[in-house]
């Protein structure tokens, strides 16, 4: 059972349909930002959430960090277009069991869920550091700079 957590309705919707493709998931909701997300659990008890670090109202860490103490089997997956350097840690601190990068968001998505709820089965991270993404990362510390 799963919850799709993100303020962009293209991206939420993308992420449902590539979800809905494998047997291991069933989307039951999505939420626009964080408060909603607190409010879609309640009511849809989901075992797995993709939450998106950046929203309006209530951002994910916030979000995280108050389901984990309300539900503190449910595991969390947190999405960004940041760096994972930066972001990957300040997520896990606020309780996210996974991370994943928006940009080619179904590369490693399955074992990142499988390390989330199996973290001692998967030590290594199934998405070494390739050219490609710091060819991404380049584009975009350059659109940003722009």
């Amino acid at each position: 059972r799963t919850l799709v957590v993100d303020d962009s309705v293209m991206f939420m919707e993308g992420l449902c349909a590539y979800l809905m493709t494998e047997p291991m998931f069933q989307v039951v909701g999505t939420a626009l930002d964080g408060s909603e997300a607190l409010h879609m659990v309640d009511m849809l008890e989901p075992d797995l959430v993709f939450m998106d670090l950046h929203m309006p109202y209530m951002d994910g860490l916030q979000a995280t960090e108050i389901l984990r103490r309300r539900l503190p089997n449910m595991r969390i997956i947190m999405m960004t277009r940041e760096l994972a350097v930066t972001a990957e840690p300040k997520s896990r601190a606020h309780g996210a069991h996974g991370f994943i990068r928006k940009l080619g968001i179904t590369h490693g998505l399955i074992a990142e869920v499988r390390r989330a709820f199996h973290p001692d089965a998967h030590e290594e991270r199934a998405e070494p550091v390739t050219p490609m993404d710091n060819a991404e990362a380049a584009l975009e510390t350059t659109s940003v700079l722009v």
